[in-house]
């Protein structure tokens, strides 16, 4: 059972984004007028109040180049909501995990549903979502590592030796599949370079205040094994960090400090190789290991980063991905297929004491035996209950497809394609408690079987916890998916673009579990499910030219995930979930829930200003959620399942700017502003008509300062200070849910670089200022956990290079 878990001055565009629905596309218009204003009030502003990076002396920006759109394109040309982090800048600025991203994303938000590695879920624009299928898709170059919300969330590749990160806000469906709803994330890595021998090794010690020391190595090469037709890349990634969460016993007595310590180790092999000017070839393996002490989870009720659980929930998280891209190159067009194989083993222990143990002894054995419920509870209702999870998951993908000659420069540019995958996703859950049977037998002299429990539950001759045995489950789900998908972008004129795209998605799914143990008494075991989905997302954009610095476009698209299978879950007027089914009025035991889809209406804007020393990007959206799929929580009796609750609306829009002040001074601003909201239930008990959209922040901010000076001898230093700022969310529909409340929270982050001609060495603090705000509260079991950003980090970096 998985627990669930800005600046003064007055910009014209502000008065243009929506606060609350509805939000109709008829105003997109209008929306897209005050977007005109916006740029004329940006061309009029100072080059002061903008931002971008001074790491080296420079005139003015340098271009940002995208495939987003499956094929090379400057970013300032697309007509899509895009951010890029560059590998210089994932490492300058210390960004390691979603966590770091979403505070320097705008649009970007996360929750930890266990906080840690492997239990973080991943938000754009507002598509927020615990259960069911991901409603962002993430990629590794051109594969999809997307997995399911079923039993664990995002895989999460370490950000090491990466070209970038490419961030598509709003649905990416027509080219990049289902669960793209939100958008899309893309890590892409660092390609072979075909004539040039490098090398490079990294080390870096730091120390996290109540925490311990962290300490990390890494080392890449390039090597042309025969120039302009054979490459070889490599790279290899191994970082501890210590934990800052204490263990206590029951008795409050200290155990272990600092368990949710964690340790990464990861590899990246790349070819490239040209037998022709026409030919490409691109293999590639991806390999990571994570594995965690315990989550990050703390106890408010015992204070900051305390907690006393009876069970360590440690982690296995494993990942490996092969792939090979082949790229042929004709005259009239150009033939592009993606091979990709992904596995991904995580194994993780729960406490399970509570829905286990104490349930068990409160529940069950109380009701029979009131005379003996002082020691039901303090002995039987303590026993410590592990809970290990195992997820196999596996992806083979295959897509082919054609596109329009890279570089070409026709009124015309085109990429259809076909696209195959099947995943399997295979899930055992074994639980135990224990030395139960022989608590039982101390406390009433005889073995259960002979008890009136056995009586009131169990089958003649059959144990109810045989060898201790809670539970044993095991699960499988398996999907096979075929696509086809294309986009034409057409000049009709020259300052007049055009895009329209569209993707077929065809789904067959089956689930099959079989579930025995005490809890799963009168449960449906074997349980099985099939279904079958098709949908179709377009999307379509219309830009003008203002001249060769200013781009207006106006987007309307669909996004969809996939339904699939939820259950068994005992269901009746006796089961142990029957109080949690009465509570929210559910008169039938839920087995599937159903595909949903949004519409999203954006308008926006991209602007270079001041002779290429600013830019500035904006847009506007409106979206429409239908038949949303969400996780729906049995607290009683700990088991959960997935529903379609109903519709939302989420207004908002993000601004990203960035200006050269001088050729040694750069800032960089990005805000984010949602209003996501529920307009109709399925079911008002569980969701009401008006309540937020969960995880989901109000506003996101940042703001950074960098300088950078040289010396003649080679030498240069720059420094840079980042502010981060995250609005209040929410974290349930429930206002006496501990976690309704998310509060704002900012952090601070300084970093320090000398470059000596081949060596580079950084001082850095994360969370400089020491932020512990409580930012999600959940009620896990009944008991209240708390989460923090990680504590003010300190630590230096040497890189050298070869």
């Amino acid at each position: 059972m998985l627990n669930s878990i800005s600046m003064r001055r007055v910009n014209p565009a502000k008065s243009c984004v929506p606060t609350s629905p509805p939000f109709a596309l008829r105003k997109l218009t209008a929306l897209s007028l005050c977007l005109v204003a916006s740029v004329a009030w940006s061309a009029e502003a100072e080059v002061a109040d903008g931002g971008a990076d001074a790491t080296q002396e420079q005139d003015r920006l340098e271009a940002v180049v995208i495939t987003s759109q499956k094929r090379i394109q400057a970013i300032q040309t697309v007509p899509v909501s895009v951010s890029v982090l560059s590998g210089k800048e994932l490492a300058a600025q210390h960004i390691d995990n979603y966590d770091d991203l979403s505070r320097a994303v705008p649009g970007v938000s996360f929750n930890s549903v266990g906080a840690n590695e492997g239990l973080t879920n991943v938000t754009i624009r507002g598509v927020s979502s615990t259960s069911g299928s991901a409603t962002v898709g993430l990629y590794l170059d051109d594969v999809s590592i997307t997995t399911k919300n079923f039993y664990d969330f995002a895989a999460q590749p370490k950000f090491f030796d990466l070209q970038g990160i490419e961030v598509l806000r709003g649905p990416q469906g027509s080219l990049w599949g289902a669960s793209s709803e939100g958008g899309t994330i893309r890590f892409i890595p660092v390609q072979p370079d075909m004539t040039a021998q490098s090398s490079q090794v990294s080390i870096e010690t730091s120390t996290t205040q109540h925490g311990g020391i962290n300490y990390g190595a890494s080392a890449l090469f390039n090597t042309p094994v025969k120039d302009d037709v054979f490459a070889l890349r490599g790279s290899i990634y191994s970082n501890h960090e210590s934990g800052y969460i204490d263990h206590f016993d029951q008795k409050g007595n200290l155990v272990k400090k600092g368990v949710n310590d964690e340790k990464v180790t990861s590899f990246h092999l790349l070819g490239k190789i040209t037998p022709s000017d026409e030919l490409t070839i691109k293999p590639a393996v991806f390999y990571q290991l994570s594995n965690t002490g315990d989550n990050s989870a703390f106890y408010p009720s015992m204070g900051l980063h305390q907690q006393n659980k009876q069970v360590r929930e440690n982690g296995r998280d494993e990942m490996a991905l092969g792939s090979l891209s082949i790229q042929q190159n004709f005259k009239a067009f150009d033939f592009t297929s993606v091979t990709g194989v992904f596995k991904r083993q995580f194994d993780r222990q729960e406490d399970g004491t509570y829905y286990n143990s104490t349930v068990f002894a409160q529940a069950f054995l109380d009701p029979l035996y009131p005379n003996y419920q002082a020691q039901n509870d303090a002995i039987i209702g303590n026993l410590a209950s592990p809970v290990k999870m195992k997820t196999n998951y596996r992806q083979v993908s295959q897509e082919f497809r054609l596109s329009s000659p890279e570089g070409g420069k026709g009124p015309v540019q085109w990429v259809a394609g076909v696209y195959y995958a099947e995943q399997s996703i295979h899930n055992t859950d074994f639980q135990q408690i224990p030395g139960i049977n022989t608590a039982f037998q101390s406390i009433y002299g005889m073995p259960m079987e002979q008890s009136l429990v056995q009586g009131a539950y169990g089958a003649p001759g059959l144990q109810l916890f045989p060898n201790d045995i809670d539970e044993s489950d095991d699960r499988t789900y398996r999907e096979k998916q075929t696509a086809i998908f294309g986009q034409v972008d057409v000049d009709l004129r020259p300052d007049w673009h055009m895009g329209l795209g569209a993707r077929l998605v065809h789904a067959n799914e089956t689930f099959v579990s079989t579930e025995i143990g005490f809890y799963q008494i009168g449960n449906i075991s074997p349980y099985n499910q099939s279904a079958s989905f098709s949908t179709v997302t377009p999307k379509a954009t219309l830009s003008h030219d203002l001249d060769e610095n200013h781009k207006m476009y106006l987007s309307a698209g669909e996004g969809t995930r996939l339904g699939g299978p939820t259950g068994p879950i005992v269901y009746g007027p006796t089961s142990v979930c029957a109080s949690d089914f009465a509570a929210i009025g559910q008169t039938s035991q839920p087995t599937k829930f159903n595909s949903d889809s949004l519409w999203t209406y954006e308008a926006g804007s991209k602007n270079v200003l001041a002779d290429g020393q600013v830019t500035l990007n904006a847009a506007v959206f409106h979206t429409d959620w239908q038949n949303i799929q969400q996780q729906i929580y049995l607290p009683t009796c700990g088991y959960y399942f997935t529903s379609n609750v109903g519709n939302a609306a989420i207004d908002g829009g993000e601004l990203e700017l960035a200006a050269l002040l001088t050729r040694n001074l750069a800032l960089n601003m990005t805000l984010s502003r949602e209003n996501a909201r529920v307009t109709s239930s399925n079911n008002p008990a569980t969701v009401a008509v008006g309540a937020h959209l969960i995880d989901v922040p109000d506003l996101t901010a940042t703001l950074a300062a960098t300088y950078g000076f040289s010396f003649g001898d080679g030498t240069r230093v720059s420094a840079r200070a980042e502010y981060a700022f995250t609005g209040h969310s929410y974290g349930s529909y429930q206002v006496s849910n501990s976690n309704y409340y998310n509060p704002a929270y900012g952090v601070l982050n300084l970093n320090l670089m000398f470059t000596l001609k081949d060596f580079e060495i950084t001082a850095f603090a994360k969370n400089a200022l020491n932020n512990q705000t409580i930012i999600q509260r959940p009620e896990i079991n009944t008991v209240v956990e708390g989460y923090t950003v990680r504590p003010r980090t300190i630590g230096m970096k040497v890189t050298a290079h070869f």
